[in-house]
């Protein structure tokens, strides 16, 4: 067996065969792992999405392949150096802050800052979108439980809401958070396979909604308005209520019939103007 022959490690002089993929040198593991600000690592999406860096403007740096450690059938994950990611932002846009949100609580202020370009929605990565969900529900009197990683096998469900304890008829609702960067709506897959998690056998959720920053496609609407006892569909309309603090508004009894005919001659009509106002 022919021993391969080391070389000097770039950072200590140390022998090793170990060379960096990206940077084209000799560099041990105990280096690399010990100088982070040199040689930490970004995903593709993560500088895409936070550093506004477009596919062509990664083609001028070097990228190391790996295998997806969260889907092993998936195309392998493309790698970054972060310092290169970080220099890029800055030739690009005179900066190297990420271009994310970051919050500690959703305040009035950063709502409104929202609400006056809803666009910036689309900055947020899809977790911090959860939070906002889970947020604006909170704030309609519910209690609410995040499932968890936003990357991790959740079942189709992020967000469990139910109400508090005061509540005579309690309900258990699953949330799905549908984020988009760009003006993609929702289509009919995502609504049809939620939809199959909530009648599943072992489900225990009495009724699912999907909230997304965008809009929903025709044939999702028209498959929600078919299923309208389980389903409820919100789009950027009813999140920018939402901001507003406006959660008792008819546009939220849309799937509430304007009568229900209970047998032949025996009708009720339901009074969707007097709505319940909850007290301060």
């Amino acid at each position: 067996m022919v021993t391969k022959p080391k070389s000097p490690c770039h950072d200590c002089s140390k022998g090793t065969t170990r060379k960096h993929p990206i940077l084209d040198i000799y560099l041990c593991a105990n280096c690399q792992r010990q100088n982070q600000d040199k040689y930490k690592y970004i995903t593709k999406t993560r500088a895409m999405g936070e550093y506004r860096l477009k596919p062509n403007d990664l083609e001028l740096l070097g990228v190391h392949e790996v295998d997806n450690p969260y889907y092993k059938k998936a195309a392998p994950m493309q790698l970054y150096l972060f310092n290169q990611v970080e220099e890029l932002s800055k030739k690009k846009w005179g900066s190297t802050e990420p271009y994310t949100v970051e919050f500690i609580e959703f305040s009035s202020s950063l709502l409104a800052w929202f609400l006056e370009d809803t666009e910036r929605l689309k900055q947020l990565p899809p977790d911090k979108f959860q939070y906002l969900i889970a947020d604006r529900l909170e704030n309609m009197g519910l209690n609410v439980q995040l499932v968890g990683d936003v990357y991790r096998k959740d079942g189709g469900v992020d967000i469990i809401a139910y109400p508090n304890g005061g509540c005579a008829f309690p309900f258990l609702l699953a949330i799905q958070a549908k984020h988009h960067r760009s003006n993609r709506k929702t289509g009919s897959p995502d609504v049809r396979d939620f939809h199959g998690v909530l009648t599943s056998r072992v489900s225990s959720f009495h009724m699912g909604m999907i909230v997304t920053n965008t809009s929903f496609t025709a044939d999702a609407q028209w498959f929600a308005n078919h299923n309208q006892n389980l389903l409820r569909l919100r789009d950027m309309k009813d999140l920018s209520r939402w901001m507003k603090n406006d959660f008792v508004n008819e546009s939220e009894w849309r799937e509430i019939p304007d009568k229900v005919e209970l047998a032949s001659g025996i009708t009720i009509q339901i009074p969707k103007q007097q709505l319940w106002l909850p007290s301060k």
